[in-house]
């Protein structure tokens, strides 16, 4: 189990010069250390030593791997004064002699006390300092709260964690399991995959993190963000479909292939559970009745409930047709909660079909259930259709540009949601004017992927789309991620999406308020954050989600007031 680094440090420092002043009597024995170090998860390579049991590292290493952080520094050497200079907030500028020297495991250094000043930000600090050849060691817990950074340190494996300064309203928080990388990217995908990362309120103060991973992962946090529980539960079939958290109970869809076309198999199962993550029944749904080959294919999967109304709006790939293929479309599957049966038609072409669907979302509107697909096929479009009851009716939200079935669309959908008077999908494109031809593998004569960040308006009352843009990137020296919608009444909600610079390297987070309409409340605005997989949600007053990186987890919040 992680701890707080508590051990004593010490940092290696390189200077520029050998002039330090050092006195024989007072020198002790350093060895090459062996802990392991890594700066913000990533293990890194550093020459450090062991002197008295403590572990010393080389500070422009340090300096180095915080640079782009909240913890960058940067160093000098003040010769006249014989002092080194930490400069916090600054990008490290590297010195030509920052190779450093290579040292053996297999001996013994000599390191002596010195006599240089050091400053930070121009104030003189009383740090304990050594010498080996010709260069200052530090104590790094005295430089981990001035300049600031965090320490923790593994005993099990002997391993040293640097983490950089977080920000305000960001909390790094300790796991149960494995924190696999969930980082939203400037990449993207032809088509969704199944939803891996969730975030819940579970109403009483805490928040639970859910995962896919190996099993379905649960985990705990209290107001504090502190760790107060996990629970796992394994895979009832080998394919996740997605979760719910429901108002009385939480579902969890599996599934599994069908190749051999068989109409007896189950190809998808649909668990319902307790709020405690209880088992108590399920559902299931064979191949014969959902033409199904394999479920969840090249689609996100989402789920909504209306009393005792359960949808589950998917996607798979059917039966072989007559044309000797195997095509992927929607499914929807509506179940009776009361009875845990299916009670809609999931045959061949459903009455909302659309095809190919790569990514979908439900949302109850009353007693009717309203679906958003991205199609790249029939249609050609982001559609919306509506449930009234006996049929569906469809509205084409934004129509796509090129040959029916060309996989690539220029176009993905981050969120959907209903005002009091409108259904609003947020979601990026590229400016079709400049693609030449749609394949299923390129837009031809685009030369780079950036996207504009738009919303979709349509009210209900009407099928006259408004199409807002909220932030233009095409043309640009940066990238948009695929933004994010999160409703906080019905009639304002939140719009957040990642930058990136064209080398693809994570740059500001942005959002924005808007109503019900749509419309922009007031500027845009910046943060230091990082968006993940995982869609925000509200947690008392304030906007939270999570990202794994590098095996450590963060929380960011955005206060609503």
């Amino acid at each position: 189990m992680k701890k707080m680094f508590s051990l004593l440090l010490i940092l290696l420092l390189i200077t520029p010069v050998l002039g330090s002043t050092t006195y024989a009597s007072n020198t002790v024995n350093a060895k090459v250390t062996e802990s392991s170090t890594y700066f913000n998860g990533e293990q890194k390579s550093l020459n450090g030593f062991n002197i008295s049991n403590n572990n010393y590292f080389r500070l422009r290493d340090l300096a180095e791997y915080f640079t782009g952080t909240t913890s960058q520094f940067d160093i000098s050497w003040n010769k006249e004064n014989n002092a080194i200079e930490i400069i916090t907030g600054q990008a490290y500028t590297p010195e030509e002699t920052d190779g450093g020297n290579y040292y053996s495991r297999n001996r013994n250094y000599s390191a002596s006390l010195s006599t240089s000043k050091v400053l930070v930000n121009g104030q003189l600090q009383l740090i304990t300092a050594y010498n080996i050849d010709g260069n200052n060691y530090f104590q790094l817990r005295d430089l981990a709260s001035k300049i600031p950074f965090d320490i923790e340190y593994d005993n099990e494996s002997n391993r040293i964690s640097l983490f950089s300064q977080t920000s305000d309203h960001t909390y790094r928080v300790k796991t149960a399991f494995e924190a696999k990388n969930n980082e939203e990217s400037s990449y993207f995908p032809r088509w969704k995959s199944t939803v891996a990362s969730y975030l819940v309120n579970n109403n009483d103060g805490t928040v639970s993190v859910i995962e896919a991973n190996e099993d379905v992962t649960i985990e705990t946090y209290n107001e504090q963000y502190e760790l107060s529980g996990n629970k796992s539960i394994p895979y009832e079939l080998p394919l996740f479909g997605g979760f719910y958290s429901g108002e009385k109970y939480n579902y969890i869809a599996f599934g599994q292939d069908n190749r051999e076309e068989d109409d007896n198999k189950e190809v998808i199962r649909i668990v319902r559970y307790d709020k405690s993550f209880n088992r108590i029944d399920s559902v299931s749904i064979k191949g014969g009745e959902s033409y199904t080959v394999e479920p969840f294919d090249a689609g996100a999967g989402r789920m909504a409930e209306a009393g005792d109304t359960l949808v589950f709006h998917t996607s798979r790939t059917r039966y072989t047709t007559e044309d000797k293929l195997n095509h992927q479309s929607q499914l929807t599957i509506i179940v009776n909660t009361k009875t845990m049966t299916v009670t809609n038609d999931m045959g061949k072409f459903q009455e909302n079909h659309v095809s190919h669907s790569f990514d979908q979302y439900v949302l109850f509107d009353g007693s009717n259930h309203v679906l958003v697909d991205h199609g790249d096929a029939y249609p050609r479009s982001i559609v919306l259709n509506k449930a009234n009851g006996t049929s569906y009716s469809e509205v084409d939200l934004f129509d796509i540009p090129g040959k029916i079935g060309a996989n690539t669309t220029g176009v993905s959908i981050g969120g959907f949601e209903m005002s009091a008077a409108n259904y609003i999908v947020a979601m990026n494109t590229i400016d079709h004017s400049l693609v030449k031809e749609y394949t299923s593998y390129e837009m031809v004569g685009l030369e780079k992927d950036q996207r504009d960040i738009i919303l979709n308006v349509l009210p209900k009352t009407s099928t006259a789309v408004n199409h807002i843009t909220l932030a233009k990137y095409v043309g640009t020296n940066l990238i948009a991620s695929i933004p994010k919608l999160v409703k906080i009444s019905d009639n304002k909600m939140m719009v957040l999406w990642q930058e990136f610079d064209k080398d693809n390297h994570p740059g500001d987070l942005k959002y924005v308020l808007i109503d019900g309409n749509g419309k922009a409340i007031g500027d845009i605005q910046t943060k230091d954050f990082v968006l993940s997989e995982c869609s925000p949600i509200i947690s008392g007053n304030k906007i939270i989600w999570y990202t794994n990186s590098n095996g450590n987890r963060l929380f960011y919040s955005i206060p609503l007031n």
